[in-house]
C-alpha cells in the first residue's frame, strides 16, 4: 500500500490560511464601535430610561453581553442610549420596535462661526444663495469673545430678517 506524503511547505500554507479563517471570523464579530440608539421623544410620565434600554438590550444580545455593551442613557430630552455594538448587533437593534434610527458617536471639534465646517460638508460642493440669509445661533459654553474664532472678517452685515440685538457691555464688543 503507498502512503502519499505532504510536502511542509503545503502544510505550512494550509495552518497560516486556516489560522487567517479563525481570525477574521473572530475579527469581525467583535469590532465594537460606539453607536447612539435613538428612539424618538422621552415618554410621558413615569418611565425608566436606563431600565428600558438595558432590558432591550438583554433580549437582543444577553444579560453579560448587554451589561458589557451599554455606557449612557439620555433621560431628560430624548428617549435614546449610547453602547458598543457590532455591526451585526447594531442590526438587531435598528429593527427593533421603537428604534427610530442608529448612528455611530463621533466627536466633533466645536466651532463657533464656521457652521459648515462643523457639520463636515465639502467645500467645494455648489451652495445655494439662501444660505447667507440663516443665522446660526450661539451656544453659552463659557466663551471668550475676544477670541479669533468670532473674528468677522469676511462676512457682510446680518440678514435684514433678522430681528436680534447685541448687547454690548464693557468686556466686549459687538461684531456682525
Amino acid at each position: 500500500m503507498e502512503t502519499s506524503k505532504i510536502s511542509p511547505s503545503w502544510l505550512v500554507l494550509i495552518t497560516v490560511l486556516f489560522s487567517l479563517v479563525i481570525v477574521s471570523c473572530n475579527g469581525s464579530s467583535t469590532d465594537q464601535k460606539v453607536y447612539v440608539v435613538y428612539m424618538g421623544d422621552r415618554p410621558k410620565g413615569e418611565f425608566s430610561a436606563t431600565s428600558q434600554h438595558m432590558s432591550m438590550l438583554q433580549a437582543t444580545l444577553g444579560s453579560q453581553r448587554a451589561k458589557d455593551s451599554w455606557l449612557h442613557s439620555y433621560k431628560r430630552s430624548f428617549n435614546g442610549f449610547v453602547a458598543k455594538l457590532t455591526e451585526e448587533e447594531k442590526n438587531k437593534i435598528a429593527s427593533l420596535d421603537g428604534v427610530v434610527s442608529i448612528f455611530r458617536s463621533t466627536k466633533k471639534q466645536l466651532h463657533t462661526t464656521r457652521s459648515w465646517d462643523f457639520l463636515g460638508f465639502p467645500l467645494n460642493v455648489q451652495r445655494a444663495t439662501t444660505e447667507s440669509d440663516v443665522v446660526i445661533g450661539m451656544l453659552d459654553t463659557g466663551i471668550w469673545p475676544e477670541s479669533a474664532s468670532f473674528n468677522d472678517t469676511g462676512y457682510g452685515p446680518p440678514p435684514s430678517k433678522w430681528k436680534g440685538s447685541c448687547q454690548s457691555s464693557s468686556n466686549f464688543s459687538c461684531n456682525k
